[in-house]
């Protein structure tokens, strides 16, 4: 039976006007949306320059 294992993943932050604030890779794929949303958090305040958002991207192996 087929299924999918996490591989790798990524955050991407970006400003109000759509430009990066900063890219993170190598992010477990399994972190939790509590962690994921402190660290962006703290990069917000370090940033400081207005509102973000950030994107979580994770990559899956399909195995069979």
């Amino acid at each position: 039976m087929a299924s999918f294992s996490n591989a790798s993943a990524n955050i991407r932050i970006v400003n109000e006007n759509r430009r990066s604030v900063c890219s993170i890779n190598k992010v477990n794929p399994s972190v939790s949306a509590a962690t994921a949303a402190a660290f962006v958090g703290a990069l917000k305040t370090i940033y400081n320059n207005g509102n973000c958002t950030a994107r979580l991207n994770i990559s899956q192996d399909i195995t069979q």
